[in-house]
């Protein structure tokens, strides 16, 4: 199975303190882990979609050495070093943009970048947009113990149910960030199923504004 995700950002004390870990930044980044390592398995493919962890080559290595995936793909995010990924030489590959899957054999094509896009390759054709970046929050999501409460001063991160707006008006674009997703990565399936179906999407409704 294909699986994405986004935004682990290991290593950091701001996100781990957003994310209602406190000072405990050692538990905040085992359970992120624990959570890949729940959902993917070692014969899967995954795509890891930008801002992983601090960029030491050390760091990346420890990173790549914990996730049990043997085919791991990196999609570079603004807190990441491509070189720091490159010269670790664990990764299948390392780019700042990717696309993966084929509609006769797959039925998708995702086009996948860090950052959110408004439009994209095959858009008008079904072709998906995922990202990550942007730390969306389910529709549901709390303000109690296990998230530090949103305010002023978490840079316009913490939006809530931006993926169920997508889906309820036609936008084939999915934030496979682990905020939106429970801290765990999502299946090509569950990002199918959570979006809008040929049924329901048209060639106006891809990403762009519409009258």
């Amino acid at each position: 199975m294909r699986y994405f995700t986004a935004d682990l950002h290991l290593g950091d004390k701001t996100i781990a303190r957003w994310r209602g870990f406190g000072d405990d930044l050692a538990a905040h980044d085992a359970m992120i882990l624990q959570r890949l390592n729940e959902r993917v398995g070692s014969d899967d493919e995954l795509w890891l979609l930008g801002d992983l962890c601090t960029a030491r080559v050390d760091d990346v290595t420890a990173m790549r050495n914990a996730i049990a995936c043997n085919t791991v793909h990196v999609i570079v995010g603004n807190h990441d070093s491509r070189s720091k990924f490159v010269t670790c030489g664990l990764f299948a590959s390392v780019e700042y943009y990717g696309e993966v899957g084929r509609y006769k054999r797959d039925g998708y094509k995702f086009v996948m970048s860090h950052y959110p896009m408004l439009d994209w390759d095959r858009a008008y054709h079904g072709s998906f947009m995922l990202h990550g970046h942007i730390h969306s929050l389910p529709a549901n999501a709390g303000e109690g113990a296990e998230r530090a409460p949103l305010d002023a001063h978490n840079g316009g991160m913490g939006m809530r149910g931006y993926n169920a707006w997508n889906a309820e008006h036609g936008v084939r674009r999915f934030d496979v960030g682990v905020d939106a997703n429970g801290y765990a990565p999502v299946s090509a399936e569950e990002i199918l199923a959570a979006l809008p179906g040929d049924e329901q999407w048209s060639e106006m409704h891809h990403g762009l504004p519409v009258d």
